[in-house]
């Protein structure tokens, strides 16, 4: 619900299939993404207060930088414009988002503890997370989207039920909001048909499935460390 990682899976499939400069690779997006990680660094997982929330602005700064200057250097014109158009508006939810005393930061200081108390069972979806990251690296180019869009889709039903159980819809519907921060819209507009769609039972294994810990994904690794698998 909350990890920003997990989105940009979408961001790291889409901009790995549509990369034009021959100096481009993969793995840059697999640093911009591991960035993410760090926004967690928190024993429970959950920023809940002021000085906590400024560390993990500054993650999320550095990490949407690095999207920036990797598109900026290896999408086409019109790839970039693409990008901008589906990212509108996380910049300005993200500048309200770290500046203290916002609405939003307000709002999101209020869920936080509870927040805080469904991070085992959140933990437990990125396991899924982390086998599906392991399919995304490992497939053809033209695979990488629907992966990574069914990988989005079990992700979110996963951390739905987790955080609607202990927190309510109004800490559902705050954490989707935070979630556009990370990718904004890009995840609804590409991911639109693999909500409930067949394919993803092709795409991706059995839920509950181990990871395999073979990905020579930095950022798959990470995941392995962070998760403790």
């Amino acid at each position: 619900m909350v990890d920003k990682c997990t989105v940009l899976l979408l961001a790291v499939a889409f901009m790995g299939s549509l990369t034009a400069a021959q100096s481009c690779h993969l793995r840059e997006l697999d640093l911009c993404s591991a960035t993410l990680l760090l926004f967690n660094q928190n024993p429970s997982g959950v920023a809940t207060t002021d000085n906590e929330l400024d560390k993990q602005c500054g993650f999320l700064g550095e990490a949407q930088q690095c999207f920036k200057n990797f598109t900026n250097r290896c999408a086409t014109p019109l790839q970039r414009e693409l990008m901008s158009f589906a990212t509108e508006g996380s910049n300005e939810l993200l500048k309200e988002f770290c500046e203290r005393g916002s609405k939003i930061r307000v709002d999101y200081l209020k869920h936080a503890p509870c927040l805080g108390q469904t991070q085992p069972d959140q933990k437990k979806c990125l396991n899924d997370v982390q086998v599906g990251l392991e399919r995304i690296t490992a497939a053809k180019y033209t695979q990488r989207i629907p992966t990574a869009c069914c990988v989005y889709a079990r992700h979110n039903l996963c951390t739905t039920a987790a955080v609607e159980k202990k927190c309510g819809r109004e800490a559902v519907e705050f954490g989707q909001l935070l979630m556009k921060m990370a990718a904004s819209n890009l995840p609804d507009t590409i991911c639109m048909s693999y909500k409930e769609n067949p394919i993803c039972d092709e795409l991706l294994p059995p839920k509950g499935t181990k990871s395999t810990g073979k990905s020579n994904s930095v950022l798959s690794r990470l995941f392995s460390a962070y998760l403790g698998n």
